[in-house]
């Protein structure tokens, strides 16, 4: 997450954010259709039943989850009530309306692939688990009863999907997994949606890029593939800039990452702080700040994050295109990086080399970067370590200057040692939060203790100010 006190900078929620996905799940590939379309049908990998009874009940609901997805993917708004119980409550309810709604073709407007989100796959399936079964509280079980149901069942479930598709081949994102629970109901042969893990007593499950309203998407042609813009209303100049400089923006990631990352994103801007807040969770706190990557999750022995979205807070809307763009390439450094970096990498890398890729070539001193810093310096506080990850939080009083020091820390590395081993120098430390494997690659990538790297720092820092 990138921030935006006076001048852009990051704050500690983009540490945060940035570094616990949204949602979690894993799972196997499906095979999509064979002409690339939206999958639907029985589940490919569910568990067993154990009885004639659970057969009949996984049979039941795996018709109502296949009847779901097809009403959601063909935007069949007027089929909604069809599929959900009495007891359903309208929040519930919008959920799925809003979400058949953003699934309705759009009139076409250049740029857009048809104005909505693009799937290679997409479905709702029953879970796989060996879970013990949950109870349905009383309070809903005694409406059920009321209602005429004849059972009732919290069912394991998971959304399988994938951008991509034949009007959208560039994207081809791995498939994103999000498993969840739905209270289901059955009257004779047929059953209902009751309510997700809200009906059970807890949060209701975060919503989906599409289960907000007024969504709409348009594409923009980077090295990789096909990129996305989604956005939601009152959002057309963040969006409109973004599709812009998002191509220039993959290629400066690009000139200092290399090769080795997708080069294409999904990019999402939001029209107001609960938008915001829905798409990143952990609280979404805006603040000062202007973006978070999200992730699903990382598959590290294959060295792939899925589910990356880079989410723009309305203060996007405001900002000129220049500082758009530093916050675009910043962001952009994460997603790069992602499957190379710890959960618990240290932040004063994360960030600092962020701030690195993202600012290069926008500054011509250190004051101009750094002006919290600069002035510390020139009062005699050359800083003698580096910060640790709670000067970075964002409501605290050294978070602009714990991040201008980590940018200026990359910034000497480049400057001393060159960006190949900059480059070799996050992929050393940003691999452990163990500090003893961190000095051994700062050893192994500058050829310098910790402390020798410090001091030079420091003294690089007294020589930018003077």
């Amino acid at each position: 997450m990138v921030s935006l006190r006076g001048r852009w900078r990051p704050t500690l929620a983009s540490a945060v954010v940035l570094l616990i996905g949204v949602t979690t799940g894993c799972g196997g590939q499906e095979p999509s259709a064979a002409d690339g379309s939206i999958s639907r049908g029985s589940p490919s990998t569910t568990s067993t039943p154990a009885n004639p009874y659970e057969q009949q009940r996984a049979e039941g609901v795996t018709r109502l989850l296949d009847d779901l997805t097809a009403t959601i993917t063909s935007g069949e708004v007027q089929k909604i009530g069809s599929l959900l119980d009495e007891a359903a409550t309208p929040a519930f309810e919008n959920r799925w309306v809003t979400a058949a709604e953003n699934f309705r073709p759009r009139q076409f407007v250049r740029g857009d692939s048809d104005g909505r989100l693009q799937f290679a796959r997409f479905r709702y399936q029953l879970a796989p688990t060996e879970e013990a079964e949950a109870l349905v509280p009383a309070e809903v079980q005694g409406l059920l009863d009321a209602n005429g149901s004849s059972d009732a069942w919290v069912a394991p479930v998971e959304l399988r999907y994938a951008l991509g598709g034949e009007r959208a081949p560039g994207v081809d994102e791995p498939e994103v997994v999000v498993t969840t629970q739905f209270v289901v109901a059955r009257y004779g042969d047929e059953w209902k949606l009751v309510g997700d893990t809200g009906a059970l007593g807890g949060e209701p499950t975060p919503p989906q890029l599409w289960e907000l309203p007024g969504l709409s998407v348009s594409d923009a042609a980077t090295a990789g593939g096909t990129s996305v813009i989604a956005r939601y209303l009152r959002t057309s100049p963040a969006s409109a800039n973004l599709r812009k400089l998002l191509p220039d923006a993959v290629d400066a990631v690009t000139a200092f990452w290399g090769e080795s990352w997708d080069r294409r994103a999904v990019l999402v801007t939001t029209s107001d702080q609960d938008e915001f807040a829905a798409l990143v969770g952990q609280g979404g706190a805006i603040g000062a700040a202007a973006a978070a990557t999200v992730y699903s999750r990382v598959d590290f022995p294959r060295r792939t994050a899925i589910g990356q979205r880079v989410v723009f807070t309305p203060a996007a809307d405001d900002l000129a295109p220049p500082t758009l763009a530093v916050v675009l390439r910043h962001e952009l450094t994460h997603v790069a990086a992602r499957a190379q970096t710890a959960l618990d990498a240290p932040l004063w890398i994360t960030e600092g080399v962020a701030e690195y890729v993202g600012r290069k070539g926008t500054y011509r001193r250190l004051a101009d970067a750094a002006p919290d810093l600069t002035e510390t310096v020139r009062a005699g506080n050359t800083p003698t370590a580096l910060p640790d990850d709670a000067a970075f939080a964002m409501d605290g009083p050294t978070s602009q200057l714990a991040y201008q020091s980590a940018w200026s820390m990359a910034a000497y590395v480049a400057d001393r040692y060159g960006e190949e081993r900059l480059k070799r120098f996050y992929l050393g430390v940003a691999a452990t939060a163990d500090p003893a494997r961190q000095d051994a690659a700062i050893r192994a990538a500058l050829g310098v203790s910790r402390g020798e790297l410090v001091t030079g720092w420091g003294r690089w820092l007294e020589g930018q100010v003077r």
